[in-house]
């Protein structure tokens, strides 16, 4: 596996201020072409999160780092059809409000079978957790996509599953109660509780 880690400096309106690492390279592996390094410098980081849960979520973290002082880390996936990449994401205060964001790909297998690949489409009736990668079909809970046993959906909707929202808010509560946010406070990548 090839070490990756991609970084990134906002400020206290969440404008990308600076961005190192394998940025580049993973916005290209993951189709994104237009968000390359020197496309997205100086914008909004928040406009570059689909779905407003995940929005919302990544805000409230930066904003306890910033009042804390405080570092935050939490494993979550970004999975490709062929590849389960698990990484850990550390948010940390900087001086004048800054936060820096570091992701670090920490285990990468191979699915036995490889997915469709899927796209956004917001209002979709299958939903895709943008945390652990589970995906819910209608009148179904929400599962890991290597245990579907229905295809993957070629067209989700992002948004955050109940298991990774709570996961975020406790490891937000911690911090502000002055507890220290670490992988036992996150407690693992999704529901099947990859992390340990």
């Amino acid at each position: 596996m090839k070490f990756q880690q991609v970084y990134f400096v906002v400020d206290d309106a969440f404008r990308l201020l600076w961005i190192g690492g394998e940025w580049d390279e993973s916005a290209l592996a993951n189709g994104g072409s237009d968000a390359r390094s020197n496309e997205v410098l100086s914008t909004s980081l928040l406009t570059h999160i689909t779905d407003e849960p995940t929005r919302r979520a990544t805000q409230t973290m930066a904003e306890v780092v910033q009042q804390t002082q405080q570092a935050l880390r939490i494993g979550y996936r970004c999975d490709s059809p062929t590849l389960k990449r698990r990484y850990l994401m550390t948010i940390q205060p900087m001086k004048d409000n800054r936060v820096l964001f570091v992701h670090d790909l920490r285990d990468v297998q191979s699915f036995p079978t490889s997915f469709s690949p899927w796209r956004h489409e917001a209002g979709a009736a299958e939903l895709k957790c943008s945390f652990c990668c589970s995906v819910r079909l209608p009148d179904a809970d929400w599962t890991p996509p290597e245990s579907l046993t229905a295809p993957h959906p070629e067209a989700v909707d992002f948004t955050l599953c109940p298991n990774c929202e709570t996961r975020i808010n406790e490891a937000v509560a911690a911090l502000r109660d002055g507890r220290k946010s670490g992988l036992s406070t996150t407690g693992g990548y999704g529901p099947e509780g990859e992390l340990t």
